[in-house]
């Protein structure tokens, strides 16, 4: 296992849809890519990146991409994008507080974060992707009517996150405590990670919250 991890590590680098925090005129490699277009779809913490190759296959018009710190995870997404020809994914290899940095206001059109990890111990709150530190960073990229997308198992994130924008000044367009116990025809509920799929296995309830500044 962690022979294949290494070897992934070392191409998944070479790979045309994946790009660093650590390159070169990296808004310009990305905006290439995509043919000069600037209107973006963020999956942070992507892992193998179920969301950006879904949605890019459903919505051949838009562009996603995937950003996870960890090489070995964004290599399955990536290389199953270029399988399917999808030009319109890509992946980025960097810590998701680099976001701001690297993609411009009104860029970004929604920000899809699928079971992030809870960061359960207090001092951790920071590090939560939806604490007031990336919420301000979310604010400042995405488009007007921009929207933020989670997806939790977790009750405490779930409870934290509707505190939390809500202090924040954020409207709350849709909350679910149990999605799959609604029918809505705005949610992508067809779409479920590797853990996901896990954990409805395991009985567990998939708690859902959009919402934008």
């Amino acid at each position: 296992m962690a022979r294949t991890k290494h070897i992934k590590i070392n191409q998944v680098r070479e790979l045309p849809n994946v790009f660093s925090s650590k390159d070169e005129n990296l808004s310009n490699r990305i905006k290439d890519f995509f043919s000069g277009k600037e209107k973006y779809t963020l999956e942070l913490g992507c892992g193998h990146g179920d969301y950006s190759v879904e949605l890019a296959a459903m919505y051949p018009s838009r562009n996603f991409i995937g950003i996870d710190i960890k090489a070995a995870r964004i290599f399955n997404g990536a290389q199953r994008a270029l399988d399917q020809n999808l030009n319109n994914a890509a992946f980025l290899i960097s810590q998701a507080e680099n976001i701001s940095e690297i993609f411009s206001k009104n860029s970004i059109e929604e920000i899809y974060i699928a079971f992030p990890d809870p960061h359960v111990k207090r001092k951790s709150e920071p590090r939560r992707l939806v604490s007031n530190i990336f919420l301000e960073i979310y604010k400042s990229i995405l488009t007007k009517n921009g929207k933020v997308h989670l997806k939790t198992d977790n009750e405490m994130i779930f409870n934290y996150t509707l505190k939390t924008i809500q202090e924040f000044g954020c409207k709350v367009l849709r909350s679910f405590e149990d999605l799959y116990s609604v029918k809505d025809e705005n949610l992508t509920n067809e779409i479920k990670t590797k853990y996901e799929q896990h954990y409805l296995k395991m009985g567990r309830i998939i708690k859902y919250i959009c919402f934008q500044f």
